[in-house]
């Protein structure tokens, strides 16, 4: 069974690649031209998400719809593939007609709204569960939007966001290992994906050839909140928003410090700049590749505590909320000293 497993995932992998292959050598696509902002110097194919994002949905589709007695069990399933799919066109229209922020930001409010309203979730923030309708679709529709542009607003190196979406589905995978879609584990979801993300990867990592764009970002983002939130709905447990935090916490901090240092500085949050600290980083010795590697890694002591400390395999005097406080000033103050330290030292203020 397990050698038939790894067949499945060898050809969807392989699939993957043709896919994206045809993509980024063919005439059709979506170009990148460099400026000075950009870290890339050649005109490169981007919104490579339109080809992963549109895989993964069919994995799925297939995998589930494949089973008759699972044909139309699962309301969530239906969910979570409209969220993708939206996004992922929307990201789509904004690579190809650079839409307005503003435009751009009432279409994914107006999404969120709805989306949570149907999914219902039962969420807590600092261990006190909301409560009411319009609290809880407020609250968390906020933190969808925001952790979707978070994530399009820190893609911009080379294999970093599928490097950090790696770590964070390690952390998944123990934390929520509940049964999400009929007669199949969690893990199945994460592989599928992982399997039409693939392709992307061998094409991304440096010097990358394809970028995924705001297609595959603004896809992913929502993945990042999205499939906690359902794990959490279907197994009538109340997700605690701060766990977030441990998805990706170096995307946190260097997004929120960047988006508040640009705007004391009464700069336009929404236009493409290198003041983020791995862009800071790539000037260095380090490079493109060696500040991929380091902003990936860099994530893993936070998810590994966190982690031990919800299955109950580390034990500490403290509570969850302590812990997450500790764990995020630590970070802050690491984050701060060498954004303080390297940013004196670049090369290019570009």
């Amino acid at each position: 069974m397990a050698l038939s497993f790894l067949h499945y995932v060898a050809i969807l992998a392989l699939i993957s690649l043709i896919f994206h292959a045809s993509y980024v050598f063919g005439r059709l696509g979506v170009k990148d031209i460099p400026n000075e902002r950009s870290l890339h110097t050649e005109i490169t194919k981007k919104s490579g998400g339109m080809v992963f994002i549109p895989l993964f949905l069919v994995y799925i589709l297939v995998w589930i719809y494949g089973n008759p007695e699972n044909l139309g069990q699962n309301f969530y399933l239906r969910l979570l593939l409209l969220g993708c799919a939206f996004f992922c066109f929307l990201g789509f229209l904004d690579d190809l007609y650079h839409l307005s922020p503003n435009f751009r930001l009432i279409l994914e409010f107006s999404f969120s709204l709805l989306w949570i309203y149907f999914l219902d979730p039962a969420v807590s923030l600092f261990g006190h569960t909301l409560s009411g309708p319009f609290l809880i679709v407020t609250v968390t529709g906020f933190c969808l939007v925001f952790i979707v542009n978070l994530v399009n607003f820190m893609d911009g190196l080379d294999l970093y966001l599928i490097g950090t979406l790696f770590i964070s589905i390690l952390f998944w995978s123990p934390v929520y290992s509940l049964s999400f879609l009929p007669g199949q584990n969690f893990f199945i979801v994460l592989t599928l994906f992982l399997c039409a993300i693939s392709g992307f990867s061998f094409f991304n990592f440096p010097k990358a050839k394809l970028f995924m764009g705001d297609s595959g970002s603004l896809a992913i983002g929502f993945l990042f909140i999205a499939l906690p939130l359902l794990v959490s709905k279907e197994s009538n447990e109340s997700f605690e928003l701060l766990t977030l935090f441990f998805l990706f916490p170096i995307f946190w901090i260097d997004g929120i410090v960047t988006i508040v240092i640009r705007a004391s500085q009464k700069k336009h949050l929404f236009r493409a700049h290198r003041e983020h600290l791995y862009q800071i980083l790539t000037e260095t010795r380090l490079g493109k590749t060696g500040t991929c590697f380091i902003s990936i890694l860099s994530n893993l002591p936070a998810t590994i505590v966190y982690s031990l400390f919800q299955l109950k395999l580390l034990e500490l005097q403290i509570s969850k909320d302590t812990l997450i406080l500790i764990i995020i000033l630590v970070y802050i103050v690491i984050y701060s000293f060498l954004r303080f330290v390297f940013f004196r030292k670049r090369k290019n203020l570009a």
